[in-house]
């Protein structure tokens, strides 16, 4: 099965407990845009994968579905 940026978003709000709502305040966008992008009707631009990387502690990777593995790069000094 492929996993999709979509399915990564929903399945890293819902193991977070939080609904699109409290979501879209986190990241300071509309409830509908984060629908969006739990359906694949929109996709995030780089500051907002940045920001649901960040928020989330994972890779941008992780969420391309370019790794299977979450855990984040160091930051540059």
């Amino acid at each position: 099965m492929i996993v999709l940026f979509k399915d990564r978003l929903k399945a890293l709000r819902q193991d977070g407990d939080l609904t699109q709502i409290e979501l879209s305040k986190i990241l300071n966008i509309s409830r509908t845009t984060i629908s969006g992008y739990e359906s694949a009707d929109v996709e995030p631009g780089f500051e907002i994968l940045n920001k649901i990387a960040d928020y989330f502690n994972v890779s941008v990777d992780y969420l391309l579905n370019r790794t299977d593995i979450p855990t984040p790069y160091p930051k540059h000094k």
